[in-house]
């Protein structure tokens, strides 16, 4: 039985994973507006690995488990940080 705990994980990785989504559509529109290389294609890494923690696969082996959300989430910040740079001009 999924407890409310392991609901409101499920939902928060999943709704990651679709901010995700929206950002890899900003990222190619970018590119395709202003010419400016975005790599968006490079942006389906953390969407999978965010679909992933989301799907509980590896809930019996929880060390695995919380690596697999933390790299996730390190890497949706990583390519959010690098496309918000690009976007406003820093280099």
């Amino acid at each position: 039985m999924i407890d409310i705990q392991g609901i409101i994980d499920i939902y928060s990785w999943a709704a990651a994973s679709f901010i995700m989504i929206f950002i890899t559509a900003i990222a190619m529109f970018y590119q395709k507006k202003f010419n400016v290389k975005t790599y968006y294609y490079f942006y389906i890494v953390p969407i999978l690995v965010l679909l992933a923690a989301s799907t509980e696969l590896f809930a019996t082996n929880r060390l695995l488990h919380e690596s697999i959300e933390l790299s996730g989430a390190l890497s949706s910040f990583l390519v959010s940080f690098y496309l918000y740079r690009k976007m406003v001009g820093i280099k």
